[in-house]
């Protein structure tokens, strides 16, 4: 993607009529992903096929998660940058800072695919023992390597959970998930208990995590850093297979 159209989705003014047909495609099922997650079906999928064939659109998918993941966390943790160059306020800054990130990467950064060989089944049969039974649409991962190493690197640390933790976080991710913009966006009644509302904020828009927040969970059960961090990536990763399970919901053929 050029660095104008970059530039213009991160601001919201991002015309569609101006992509290609492929960034196009990421571009629809990619905001559908934050709108209105709890909508996303295997027909999303099926538009990412079309345009990047199946081992793409799965390797797609495993982005997409792996975006919801990694953003959810910075925001849960409040990971933010001190540079003023990407601070949203600074507009010229910002531009100037994108531009420049963008040519760092293509400059100094070694961005050629490589073969990875890994075990497809091995790797779902260990999510599973971790998750419970996946979608169907998950065996489709078994000739995509790159998606059963994300898979694998994934599930072990979720396996260290508390799984009443993990139930608890789950269900309170799939009540908050955005049906519609009216719900991605604005202001809404939180869940009464902190454990909850966190979770709800972490949801439908984690940038709004305080420290607030966080400190009345700390309070009300006692959880110590390392308890809480188990609480983020609880929360992130559940986001993150939310939208992968809408996904591959059903078997590509």
């Amino acid at each position: 993607m050029k660095a104008q159209h970059a530039l213009t989705l991160a601001e919201g003014d991002l015309d569609p009529a101006v992509l290609s047909r492929e960034e196009r495609a990421l571009y629809s099922v990619a905001r559908k992903s934050v709108i209105e997650p709890a909508k996303l079906d295997p027909d999303d999928l099926k538009r990412w096929v079309d345009v990047f064939g199946r081992v793409g659109a799965i390797e797609l998918v495993a982005v997409l998660a792996s975006f919801h993941f990694i953003n959810r966390i910075a925001d849960l943790v409040g990971i933010q940058s001190d540079l003023p160059i990407v601070q949203p306020r600074f507009a010229a800054l910002r531009r100037l800072g994108v531009r420049f990130q963008g040519w760092a990467m293509g400059r100094f950064l070694d961005l050629e695919n490589r073969s990875l060989e890994f075990d497809g089944d091995a790797a779902l049969s260990q999510a599973e023992s971790v998750f419970g039974p996946l979608p169907k649409g998950y065996a489709e991962i078994r000739d995509v390597p790159n998606v059963a190493a994300f898979l694998t690197t994934v599930s072990p640390v979720v396996g260290e959970i508390d799984p009443k933790l993990r139930r608890r976080v789950d269900c309170a991710v799939a009540s908050a998930l955005p049906t519609c913009e009216a719900e991605a966006v604005g202001f809404h009644a939180r869940p009464i208990d902190p454990l909850d509302a966190l979770a709800f904020v972490g949801t439908r828009y984690a940038a709004r995590t305080t420290p607030k927040l966080v400190d009345a969970v700390r309070a009300e059960y006692g959880y110590d850093d390392a308890q809480l961090t188990d609480v983020f990536y609880a929360i992130a990763m559940r986001n993150a297979f939310e939208r992968m399970n809408r996904l591959l919901a059903e078997p590509l053929s």
